[in-house]
């Protein structure tokens, strides 16, 4: 890689994980990411406050929301899963609510793979009956059995690249590719594998 004039050496997957995000001018010289713990940030202006409030520039405006330690950790998940954004939850159920809520509403419909960390599960078969939208449970080893579930109110594929409890590993090149011709999204839970081992993303996986 070249930059400014002078070869640079790609970064590994130890180095990315250590030093992704790092920033020393912004934390006074420290080499690691300090802890932040300000629930509220300072503005120049009024202004500059009215476009971080409305989305229109880049700012933090409370640490529950977005924070200069969860801003690292979420551009270090960037570099590790080759993503282009990320957006850093309180639990791995947080995560996976917000991102399911984002893409259904009331009569729309998911296909997953049946086996299903607990919780999400129960989110899927108790939880989301109630808001109205359908969760088509099938077996993941076979990408033919997502294609046969498809229909005018799907809205993503779900999918665990290790299923939990039962340990199926599905086809995710080629369930993306269905997800894909169909035009829904491919959501993929990478807890179990870790992008040390597997990046869903590079296969298809939005």
């Amino acid at each position: 890689m070249i930059r400014g004039g002078k070869m640079q050496r790609k970064r590994g997957f130890e180095t990315k994980l250590i030093h992704s995000g790092n920033c020393p001018k912004k934390w006074l010289g420290a080499t690691q990411p300090p802890i932040f713990q300000s629930a509220a940030f300072k503005f120049e202006s009024a202004e500059e406050l009215s476009l971080a409030f409305s989305g229109k520039k880049p700012g933090f405006i409370y640490q529950r929301l977005h924070n200069p330690t969860s801003e690292v950790l979420a551009q270090r998940l960037v570099d590790l899963e080759a993503g282009k954004k990320a957006l850093v939850f309180a639990s791995g159920m947080s995560a996976i609510t917000n991102t399911i809520l984002t893409l259904v509403r009331a009569g729309d419909e998911i296909i997953s793979g049946k086996s299903l960390f607990l919780s999400t599960y129960l989110f899927f078969t108790r939880f989301l009956p109630r808001f109205g939208v359908k969760a088509h449970l099938v077996e993941a080893d076979e990408p033919k059995n997502f294609q046969n579930k498809i229909n005018k109110k799907t809205r993503l594929i779900y999918l665990e690249t290790i299923g939990n409890p039962g340990l199926e590993v599905p086809d995710i090149k080629a369930i993306s590719q269905i997800a894909h011709k169909a035009k829904i999204p491919l959501v993929v839970d990478n807890t179990l594998a870790t992008p040390y081992l597997f990046k869903p993303i590079e296969l298809g996986a939005n």
